[in-house]
This record gives structure tokens, sequence and C-alpha cells, in this order.
């Protein structure tokens, strides 16, 4: 029989006494719902160290696979895909633009073509309206159209733009009946019959990155510079369409806008260089920062590279890095409900597999029904991946534990056995253990447990190595079918060693 001591701080793992051995306890962890940590050893209920690939928010006591992501582009897409948008309600494509000015079209049956190369473009912006697809350049718009009927390109539909090659941004937005266009510190406006170039000018120096909508107001995210690393200033602007200039502002000094979203009518946006997430902006909220980010080293998030799906924001982490350790790909910010809190998850790398290094970039995110569609781009390869509902698992998923030391760091304990309940398993499913010890620098791993039917994986902990200031566990659910292994918890047995005195 087991008689609970204590909580962990701030986590759902809960440690018991065994009433006839007094220095024997049991760690065990209930919930996963938790998301990455930003510590290493201390969380909200149900959070660990590090996760990927991991189905956590569904039901916040189990965690299993995400359907896997998959490219869906072929050959066809040659360059970063900035922004991808659909052509709803006027047709049922989706249309991509690139950094070398590409326009992609994908239809509902998911056949990708290259529509067109527009000159002097790197791909600063697109928005769909009124039956048109809009398109901005170094120094102009465009428009594609009418998406129902027979379509031409116009590059020239507005020209006199500020130059934006060297910010490569000039985002474009629907709102109020208008198509607006961010070019430098100047908002372009059009009805799609009357333009007005500069119907708002922003202070000098600024550059209009992002555009978002907001109760009756339009967003619109500045930096300063070419760079997100060149600055600290950055400001929101919000605006109602109708008065004679903006209707007011909010500085952040946590660095330039890299991307904003309205995610259940609040304000998420990443601002800076550092990972950093916020939610609304009177006052900036802080909410977490990318796993793995060191101090010294950056990380931008493209402005198109966010998006909400299945009642997450979906964050693509990250564009221009100089960081070798991060995770890229997409990332959930979220909860299952408003009685959980909101936690990040690192949900889906790309396809190609490559999860680290300088060379992968998140170009943009959309999701559309029941489709995620992220653009990426590893080495000289670039893409588009398919995240279906109904897709497949990934072929594995890792939880990695938070660092565990009894709140005594420099006194010994002993490790005997880690057992992982889970729902009985089906062929194709397994589930592994792995421990480490003072921070080593990988895992000890067990023999994946594929036996169908069984509902505990048990991994006794090497006498050798059971002797520990701080211990982390991991756990490897795998699938090599359509199915995915439930895990529903995880439990570290281990002696406590308080008669041993060692300090």
């Amino acid at each position: 029989m087991l008689s609970k001591v204590e909580n962990w701080p701030r986590s759902n793992i809960l440690v018991y006494s065994l009433i006839n051995d007094m220095s024997r306890k049991i760690l065990f962890q209930r919930s996963f719902s938790g998301g990455v940590s930003e510590s290493e050893k201390v969380g909200i209920a149900g959070s660990f160290l590090f996760g990927q690939k991991l189905n956590i928010l569904n039901d916040p006591s189990q965690m299993t696979i995400l359907p896997a992501s998959a490219k869906e582009s072929g050959s066809v897409v040659t360059g970063l895909i900035k922004w991808l948008v659909p052509g709803t309600p006027h047709d049922t494509n989706l249309y991509g633009y690139d950094d070398a000015g590409h326009i992609y079209k994908r239809t509902s049956a998911g056949t990708w073509t290259d529509e067109r190369t527009v000159a002097s473009s790197v791909g600063q912006g697109i928005d769909v309206y009124n039956d048109y697809l809009y398109y901005s350049q170094n120094t102009q718009l465009g428009r594609y159209g009418p998406l129902s009927g027979a379509v031409a390109f116009t590059d020239a539909f507005a020209t006199g733009l500020d130059d934006t090659s060297g910010s490569t941004y000039a985002p474009v937005k629907s709102f109020k009946g208008y198509i607006y266009v961010g070019h430098g510190n100047k908002l372009l406006q059009t009805d799609g019959t009357t333009t007005t170039v500069t119907k708002l000018t922003l202070p000098v120096g600024l550059n209009i990155r992002c555009l978002e909508v907001i109760d009756e107001y339009l967003v619109m995210g500045t930096w300063r510079g070419t760079s997100i690393t060149g600055n600290e200033e950055g400001y929101l602007f919000l605006w109602d369409g109708t008065a004679d200039n903006f209707n007011y502002f909010v500085k952040t000094e946590d660095g330039g806008v890299n991307a904003i979203l309205n995610s259940r009518n609040r304000l998420i946006s990443v601002l800076g260089s550092s990972g950093f997430i916020y939610v609304n902006y009177n006052p900036f909220s802080k909410l977490h920062q990318l796993s793995k980010l060191v101090i010294g080293k950056y990380v931008e998030v493209l402005p198109g590279a966010i998006t909400s799906w299945k009642g997450q924001a979906i964050i693509g982490f990250g564009g221009n890095t100089d960081s070798t350790d991060i995770y890229h790909g997409a990332y959930q910010w979220g909860s299952k409900s408003d009685k959980y809190p909101e936690v990040l998850n690192y949900a889906w790398p790309i396809s190609t597999g490559t999860q680290t290094g300088t060379g992968v970039r998140i170009g943009a995110l959309r999701g559309v029904g029941n489709n995620l569609f992220m653009a990426w781009k590893d080495g000289s390869s670039y893409g588009v991946d398919k995240i279906a509902n109904s897709a497949s698992p990934f072929s594995s998923a890792t939880m990695e534990s938070l660092i565990f030391d009894d709140q005594r760091n420099g006194e010994n304990k002993k490790a005997v056995i880690i057992k992982v309940n889970h729902f009985a398993l089906v062929s194709g499913e397994s589930i592994q253990i792995g421990y480490k010890t003072d921070r080593a620098s990988s895992y000890t791993t067990g023999t994946a447990n594929s036996t169908v039917g069984t509902t505990k994986t048990r991994l006794p902990v090497d006498f050798s190595n059971a002797t520990f200031n701080e211990f982390q566990f991991e756990v490897i659910l795998a699938a090599t079918g359509s199915t995915s292994p439930t895990v529903t918890g995880v439990a570290l047995e281990y002696d406590d060693l308080r008669e041993e005195k060692d300090f």
C-alpha cells in the first residue's frame, strides 16, 4: 500500500512512500498536457523537458503519436514559400508565393502547379479579396483573377509603392471591404477600382512586416531595418479603417515584430530574436520561449509562418537562425479547453526528417479545414508538407522527462525500475524506455516492448548506473501502421538513501 508524501513543486509528478520500507519511493507522472517546460527541473502539471511528435492535447491524461507530415508538392516548388492563402469562397485552390516570385496553385485534389514567376519580386505578400489574388512585388501590386472565371495576371495593377526589395516584406490583408498593403512605412488601400497608395504613413524608419485583424482594427506589426537582430525596437499600430491616422500604437522593447495572429480574438505575437511568444499588447504578456535556444543565439519566425488550426495557434520555428540546437517545424500553442493551461508542443517536423541545423527554414503555415500545410526549405530542397487528421502517425515520438533530484541535488539516490502504463498494444505498436543519470550525454535504453496485448513496459535500472543525484527518463512510442500506442502513466521506483549521509 502506498501513501502520499509530497508533490514535486508545480508538477504533476507525485512522490509516494512505501509503508513497509520508508526509503523506497515512487515517482509517478500521470499527465502529459503541460507541454515543453521552460525549466529543466520545474514545470506546470504534466510538463516535460522536451518532446516531439506527441499528441498531448486530445486527452490530458494520455499521450499518443501525432499524424505524420508528408510532402505533397513533389518537385514543383523550387523556392521557399513565404505565404499560403486559400481562394475561398471564390475557388477551392490554395495559393503560395515564394521568395523568388513564383506563384503556386494547389487544387483540392492535391495537385501543385507553378502558375507564374513574377519579375522584380521576392514574394512580399499575398491575400484574396473580391475574387482576386493580390500579390505585392518590389515596387508594385499585382492581381490574379477573377478566381471564379477566366483568370489572368496583371502585375502592375498599382504602381509607386515604396521599394521593399531590402526588407522583403509588403504584407497584404483584406479588411473592411478593401485590400491593404504595407509597403515600407506606408499603407496602400484599394477596393479593386480606386487605389490610394499612401492611405496611412507611419513614423520614418519603420517597415510594416505583418498585418492582422482583431476586433474592429487592422493591426500593423513593424520592425526597423532588414534584420530581426538589427534593432530591438518594434511597434504595433492599430487603425479602425476610417480615422485619418492610426488610432493608437504600442511600443515593443523586446524587439521587432516577427509575426502576429488573431487566435481566439487575442493577439498572439512573436517578438524579437529570442523566440519569445506573447499574448495581447496592453500589456504584452510573455507566454513562453522556444526550447533549446541558448543565450547568444537568435531565431526568427517569418510573418507567414503562423496560423490557427483545430483551435490551436500553430507557429513555425524558425526562419533565419544561427542556432544548431533548436528543433525546426510546426509548434502548437494551446490547450484542450479553458480548463487546462495553454502550453507549447513541438508537434510536426518537416517530412525530410531534418530537425536541426541552420539550413532548415519554415516559410509559411496555413490551416485549411482538416489539413495543415507547412512550406519549408531544407538545404537546397524545398517543398510543402500536408498534415491531415486522417494520416497515419509518425513512426516514432519521444517524451523526455524533467530532471528529477528529489529536491536533494547534493545527495545520492538509487533508481530501481521504470514502468510505463499504456493501452494494450496492437500489432505494429511498441514502447521503449530510456534513462540517464547525472546529465549523461545519452540515454541507456531498454528493448522495445511490442508484445501484443501487454499494458505495461518495464525497464530495471542497471546496478552500475543506479546511483544518481539527478535522474531523467524518456519514453519512445513507435508505430509501423495506422494506429499509435497510448501511454497513460510513467513511474520510477527509487531508494532515497536518506539513511546514508554523504554531503
